[in-house]
């Protein structure tokens, strides 16, 4: 005779409901448990997989983060009692277990997968019955996203576990189960289960020395923010600052860049941004699998048609040059058949990179509905941690935030670049129209230049007439008129070695959307350099 649940397993009173709810019910199709550390949720979920195994015949998948730990914690991992995870599935009901693929061919008929995650690839064209996600806060959304419409086809479930990593992914689903109903929802803190002694609690706590930390694996909690986040505390801020808004519209008059990441699985990630002066506006984040660029050439048209807008740069990593071995193309090559013409940024080590984002972002304005996404990878990207030594590593953990997290790194790196003068000058939105509308309405007889650099754009213009909207001008000597200006370093500079001639005097005129707001008159020969260099119009 075989019993399952196997190995003696009683459940423990709280985890009576979530059993019960799937495998002694026909509505047990989804639930979502927010459990701490050492509830017991790996145990009691993988007997639900064997009891379901057993009821329906079918393929079921068991699903951690990563494929590593699908064969260390499940395939190979132990309970606290020493007994196997695996052999909850009793050996007389298995009839082959392949030890390559972490999968076990029951004797009715019914298959079960271990996976990761992070393998997308393995859940493509395959029809699963019933899906276990565990630790599903430090999953890869996107599996789910995959399997989702495949178990409402053929009636499957699915079952998710985890502890908090902030108000994530993970954290929405539970909201979500809370609310619908038919889903089974359980949040349970260390006070809520008492499964751990007062004395071992104590102990684990010591040990873990981050109070953030035991917050969030013991207590439960999904608002201590992800420790080890690089970037958390600044977003803090920025919500605290109101720099992240419910709506922000891309403005039509400027033009809107975007800044990728292009994953090796086809995992793509864009952020879509403006510039206005020192300010830099997210208007948009997009996330996809699987896709060519010729999907993401569509995609980008379509929303831009839906906006109004126009594109300006399109900043890629440099490894977007890299020949393919299959086509002998590279990624830049393919995407520009396409009309995606990419700007590589430099190859920088990480750590620069993530600096240049820390730098950028007190800078940066967030639309809500339209980036939440993106900002909650951004709050979760976080530093590795060394359980052994009870440090953070210097290298990131790659997990479901690192797309969205690289492609921010792609453009706060592009945006420095483009800062200090790498490639051709940039002509800047509305800023640009303004100088442009005020170079075609100036007077014919006026010498015309644009002199430019990588923080500046500046048009100057030989005067020696009178002004006919002030009836108290005089003709004055010739002067270089500078009418429009930037200057994110202060504005004493001048145009002294690139001027193609000199005059007496130079006169910077500030104006705004054609609003004079003042004179100031410098002599030549005290001018310092302005600009890199000029060009006559």
């Amino acid at each position: 005779m075989v019993t399952v649940p196997a190995q003696g397993w009683t459940p423990r009173p709280y985890q009576l409901p979530l059993l019960k709810y799937m495998t002694k019910t026909e509505r047990g199709l989804r639930a979502c448990v927010a459990w701490h550390r050492r509830a017991g949720k790996d145990l009691t979920c993988v007997n639900v997989m064997a009891i379901k195994a057993m009821q329906r015949v079918g393929t079921y998948w068991y699903v951690l983060p990563y494929g590593n730990q699908a064969r260390r914690i499940i395939w190979n991992g132990m309970t606290g009692e020493g007994k196997k995870f695996i052999d909850y599935f009793p050996a007389k009901l298995v009839e082959k277990k392949s030890e390559q693929e972490m999968r076990l061919h029951l004797t009715n008929g019914s298959v079960i997968q271990l996976m990761g995650s992070d393998d997308p690839d393995k859940m493509v064209g395959a029809n699963p019955i019933g899906v276990i996600f565990s630790e599903f806060s430090i999953s890869d959304p996107a599996a789910w996203q995959l399997i989702n419409p495949i178990l409402a086809e053929n009636g499957g479930w699915a079952l998710f576990n985890g502890t908090p990593r902030g108000e994530n992914h993970f954290y929405k689903l539970l909201l979500k189960a809370q609310a619908t109903k038919g889903w089974f929802s359980s949040h349970l803190s260390v006070k809520d289960t008492k499964a751990i002694k007062p004395d071992d609690l104590r102990k684990a706590r010591d040990e873990l020395n981050n109070e953030a930390r035991f917050q969030s694996e013991y207590m439960c909690s999904f608002k201590t923010p992800v420790e080890g986040s690089y970037y958390g505390p600044i977003i803090s801020r920025l919500y605290k600052n109101k720099q992240v808004m419910q709506d922000l519209a891309a403005d039509p008059a400027l033009p809107v860049h975007t800044a990728w990441d292009l994953g090796m699985d086809d995992s793509t990630s864009v952020w879509f941004f403006q510039q206005f002066k020192s300010e830099i506006r997210i208007v948009y984040y997009y996330e996809n699998s699987g896709e060519g660029f010729p999907f993401y050439a569509r995609e980008l048209q379509r929303w831009a048609v839906q906006k109004g807008v126009t594109y300006g740069k399109h900043f890629a990593p440099h490894d977007i040059k890299v020949r393919e071995l299959g086509t002998g193309k590279s990624r830049l090559e393919v995407a520009r058949s396409l009309g995606l013409k990419f700007t590589p940024v430099r190859k920088l080590p990480v750590q620069d990179g993530i600096e240049a984002v820390r730098n950028l972002l007190p800078r940066c304005w967030f639309g809500r509905s339209s980036s939440t996404l993106g900002l909650e990878h951004l709050k979760g990207y976080h530093k590795e941690w060394d359980s052994s030594k009870q440090v953070y590593r210097k290298t990131p953990v790659h997990d479901s935030n690192s797309h969205g997290a690289d492609a921010f790194r792609t453009l706060a790196m592009g945006l420095k670049e483009n800062k200090q003068g790498y490639g051709k000058h940039k002509q800047q939105g509305l800023e640009f129209i303004e100088l442009l509308d005020y170079y075609l309405n100036c007077p014919p007889s006026a010498k015309r230049f644009v002199f430019s650099a990588p923080r500046y754009l500046v048009l100057v213009e030989e005067i020696d007439y009178e002004n006919p909207e002030d009836p108290y001008s005089k003709k004055v000597a010739p002067y270089w008129h500078v009418a429009w200006q930037q200057c994110m370093d202060g504005f004493a500079k001048t145009l002294y070695e690139i001027a193609p001639y000199k005059l007496d005097k130079v006169c910077f005129m500030r104006n705004k959307r054609g609003i004079l707001s003042g004179y100031k008159f410098y002599p030549w020969n005290k001018m310092k350099r302005i600009c890199n260099y000029g060009i006559k119009t």
